[in-house]
């Protein structure tokens, strides 16, 4: 009888290390099933361990690539020094603002893309450098133009667009359009073309395309607008050892 109940025991232990053993493997060695690829279980990051997509588009009833987000509240004027709201009311002038993100927080003068839920802010800048204060600008700049192409492209026409793009012609930023390359990746669109394509989507999702034009174009104009010094900080700290300044001698 104590030899039996030895065996059962012994048993016993053996079926509970065989079922720890399992549910260490399943937590530890294989991915867990949700139906996605490795890749998309690390949250669309990829191999390259690159974020997500944060932008997408969807196609109103004329075909045109109208983002899912929030637009700039306000921007600055073309051709003005004046702040106004998305109703082309006067705000602040250009130089008693800054830019915030969406929770109010000054923004960093760096080269960052602006992001939905950026906006002017009224506030000091009479402690600001020359490079700190072009970079707002910048941002002032870009918010409107970025707001055209990606929430207002069915009311847009080819006269407003020229006078938002304005800074960017007169430094001859985004000139032409290039799409002959083997992959999209070796193709860019300038001024007219992006405008162009947006206007005639017919249905595509086109948004890889618009923020590669955005964000080309607002590192160029900050480039073109603030000093060596800062021009070579932004070379320091891109994450992929690029020279985005050098660049703007030819800013395609």
């Amino acid at each position: 009888m104590k030899i039996l109940f030895k065996m059962t025991h012994q048993r016993k232990n053996i079926l509970l290390i065989t079922g720890l053993i399992a549910l260490i493997c399943s937590l530890f060695l294989w991915p867990p099933s949700t139906g996605l690829s490795s890749d998309k279980a690390r949250g669309d990051r990829g191999k390259q361990g690159r974020p997500p997509d944060r932008y997408a588009c969807d196609s109103d009833t004329n075909g045109h690539c109208i983002f899912k987000g929030k637009p700039h509240s306000n921007g600055l004027k073309p051709g003005t020094n004046q702040v106004v709201d998305r109703n082309n009311r006067f705000l602040f002038l250009i130089d008693e603002v800054v830019a915030a993100n969406s929770s109010g927080r000054t923004l960093r003068a760096s080269g960052r893309p602006a992001f939905d839920g950026d906006h002017m802010v009224k506030a000091s800048v009479e402690n600001l450098s020359a490079d700190e204060k072009a970079f707002h600008k910048t941002m002032a700049i870009m918010f409107p133009i970025r707001n055209a192409l990606m929430y207002d492209i069915a009311d847009l026409s080819q006269r407003k667009w020229e006078l938002l793009v304005k800074e960017l012609a007169i430094r001859k930023i985004k000139d032409t359009t290039f799409t002959g390359g083997p992959t999209p990746r070796d193709n860019y669109y300038g001024r007219q073309g992006i405008f162009n394509l947006a206007k005639n989507a017919r249905g595509r999702d086109i948004h890889h395309e618009i923020m590669k034009f955005l964000e080309e174009s607002g590192i160029f104009l900050l480039c073109h607008l603030t000093s060596i010094e800062f021009n070579q900080k932004l070379k320091e700290r891109h994450p992929e050892g690029h020279d985005p300044c050098g660049k703007t001698k030819n800013s395609n």
